[in-house]
């Protein structure tokens, strides 16, 4: 008969016994050993390897470095990489902080949870291997989940190496009461997401629109979530994570809208289902042509919670 040891097979008539035991106790040990350095991390307070500095990454660097926001008092920021060499440092990052352009020296700095902010291509190219090492890795480029072999990939090494793959809401909203719905019968759920024409710019609605010349509100996308965070990349992530935390790619309904008359970006969601119903509008503010001002202070709410012994909305 086989007997489980950890999460492989192995045959009694092959192995003896008391190996079998030795390896149940080498998981066992292996399992606490997470446990306790999870626990360590939380107590000593968090620290951070950011990924880009563009829009996103500016504010969560300014806030982690100043430590003015409550409850972020045990998140330190200690690396950061980007994309080119920067003439001069910084002033967001502070004096401590490691800033580099070489994968090798970011990933041998002493940080404990990766952020990333630059793009689906990095979580691509370097997700891995983060996780790999045991350190958590908290996505904002949640589109590229898309990719279902990669979400499988990321997710076996994250149980593998005892680290976490970690998706915020972003610029979500109520994705904790859908996610928690979802659980339960759902019979219709749909997104509509509308920005202003040139927060469009830069994807494929530029090959159907003239959006310098958009006077009305026009559907750039209507479809499944999985097209629009693939067609979108930019644009749609919070497709990607309505659909990941609730009915799956392939079923949420989405709508893209580009809409001169909107000050930012609006999102609209509908949900259906056995335990209720629910319509959210959302009128945010944009902090650059394709990103809502919500987004990084949703990375530090995540940050906060993962440092705080409390958590509130999980």
């Amino acid at each position: 008969m086989p007997c489980r040891c950890g999460s492989s097979f192995v045959t009694m008539l092959a192995l003896p016994v008391r190996n079998c035991a030795s390896l149940l106790r080498c998981n066992f040990i292996r399992a606490m050993s997470a446990q306790g350095n999870e626990k360590k991390r939380r107590l000593e307070g968090l620290s951070i390897g950011l990924v880009g500095l563009g829009s996103i990454g500016q504010v969560v660097a300014e806030n982690l470095t100043k430590g003015s926001l409550s409850g972020l008092s045990g998140v330190s920021l200690s690396a950061v990489i980007v994309q080119k060499e920067r003439t001069e440092r910084p002033p967001e990052l502070g004096a401590t902080a490691l800033l580099t352009t070489k994968v090798e020296d970011f990933m041998a700095a002493d940080w404990s949870l990766c952020v990333e902010a630059a793009g689906q291509s990095w979580v691509r190219h370097h997700g891995k291997t983060v996780l790999g090492t045991g350190r958590d890795l908290l996505v904002t480029s949640v589109g590229v989940f898309t990719d279902d072999d990669l979400l499988e990939d990321l997710t076996t090494t994250a149980r593998m190496s005892h680290s976490r793959l970690l998706l915020p809401a972003g610029a979500m909203p109520g994705l904790d009461w859908m996610s928690s719905a979802a659980l339960d019968e759902v019979k219709v759920i749909t997104l509509e997401q509308r920005k202003r024409p040139e927060g469009w710019r830069g994807t494929p609605a530029e090959k159907s629109l003239d959006l310098e010349n958009v006077t009305e509100a026009t559907t750039v996308f209507q479809g499944p979530a999985r097209e629009a965070a693939s067609q979108f990349p930019k644009n749609a992530n919070i497709a990607a994570a309505l659909a990941l935390g609730t009915v799956g790619l392939d079923r949420l309904q989405v709508r893209l809208v580009a809409d001169p008359t909107v000050p930012g970006p609006t999102n609209k969601v509908t949900l259906e289902g056995s335990c209720g119903e629910l319509t959210l509008e959302v009128r945010g503010r944009p902090l650059s042509q394709r990103t809502s001002r919500i987004v990084p202070f949703s990375v530090l709410k995540a940050l906060k919670n993962l440092a705080s012994p409390v958590s509130i909305g999980l």
